[in-house]
């Protein structure tokens, strides 16, 4: 009997212990003290594996990677709570926190933008996963928009870097593709005004002047 009573004196003292320990790493996190507190969840993971409290510090975890722009971590401990928690509204907010680092790692639009276009198509799956809940909708919105226009300004430019050597025909692909797939961004005003340019340079007056015409209500 003495050994089970004290064994269940140690339970409750660890017990105590972990509840204050969490409790500081929460207060730290609050704080904004993220390395700390990131820290602090890395070892309440380790210690706890597979149990409910382990999974609960992966989510505090991410958002300190957030907070602390580790992106890339951020992004794989909240693929790693989703995988694992229960919890319904916790799980589409780490969903919705993985399209926002997958935002953040998106490069500038001189280099490759394949992780641009990975980023838009998360946040598309995303709006149809939860198609009835218009709480991140502004946000994503903005998000797209964004991420668009860098898509377009890449277009754009590799137009006008056509333009500028003399290689026109080039020029009219980039500047075709911008209008049709990204006919929405503010970028497509520029490429039309970029054909008429074109058509100048070719001294095709009459051609740039219907193509003005033709898309007046355009601009």
């Amino acid at each position: 009997f003495l050994v089970f009573f004290i064994s269940c004196a140690l339970e409750t003292e660890n017990i105590k212990k972990t509840d204050l320990y969490i409790e500081k790493s929460i207060e730290y996190f609050e704080n904004k003290k993220y390395s700390k507190a990131r820290d602090r969840f890395q070892n309440i993971i380790n210690n706890n594996q597979g149990t409910v409290l382990a999974v609960e510090a992966l989510y505090y975890l991410a958002l300190c990677e957030y907070e602390l722009k580790e992106f890339n971590s951020s992004k794989q401990s909240f693929k790693e709570y989703v995988r694992y928690s229960q919890d319904d509204l916790r799980r589409q907010d780490a969903e919705y926190k993985i399209c926002l680092c997958m935002f953040e790692l998106t490069l500038d639009y001189k280099k490759d933008q394949t992780a641009t276009k990975k980023a838009i198509d998360k946040f598309q799956t995303f709006i149809e996963r939860y198609p009835g809940d218009k709480k991140y909708l502004s946000d994503i919105s903005q998000k797209i928009t964004i991420l668009r226009d860098k898509l377009a300004l890449k277009q754009y430019e590799s137009g006008i870097l056509y333009i500028k050597s003399g290689q026109y025909d080039s020029a009219k692909l980039y500047l075709d593709e911008l209008l049709k797939d990204f006919r929405d961004t503010k970028y497509a005003d520029d490429a039309r005004i970029g054909y008429v340019i074109i058509f100048l340079m070719n001294k095709e007056v009459d051609q740039a002047n219907n193509f003005l015409n033709n898309n007046k209500n355009n601009f």
